[in-house]
């Protein structure tokens, strides 16, 4: 099971990187997948017969694109509403 979920994360993780590409050496926009490459990788991290990967569950978020700019995006927007809520 835990090696369906890591391959479902690299194939999502490569088709956000390909978006990026695509974006950055033509100028074509795409849509990247959030959060589902780097849940599934959470998933295979976890299940995998490697007690080592355990340790490293939260890389997966920053590996694939489309869930390290969800989450990186939903900081800034919270860390800017609450600047502006206390007036800084």
């Amino acid at each position: 099971m835990g090696w369906l979920f890591a391959g479902m994360f690299v194939l999502v993780a490569l088709c956000n990187f390909s978006v990026l590409l695509g974006w950055y050496a033509h100028g074509k926009s795409g849509s990247l997948i959030p959060l589902i490459g780097g849940l599934s990788g959470i998933v295979a991290c976890v299940t995998l017969p490697f007690p080592a990967l355990t340790h490293w569950w939260w890389t997966p978020l920053i590996v694939d694109l489309g869930s390290a700019f969800l989450i990186s995006g939903t900081l800034l927007f919270f860390i800017r509403r609450a600047c502006k809520d206390t007036g800084r």
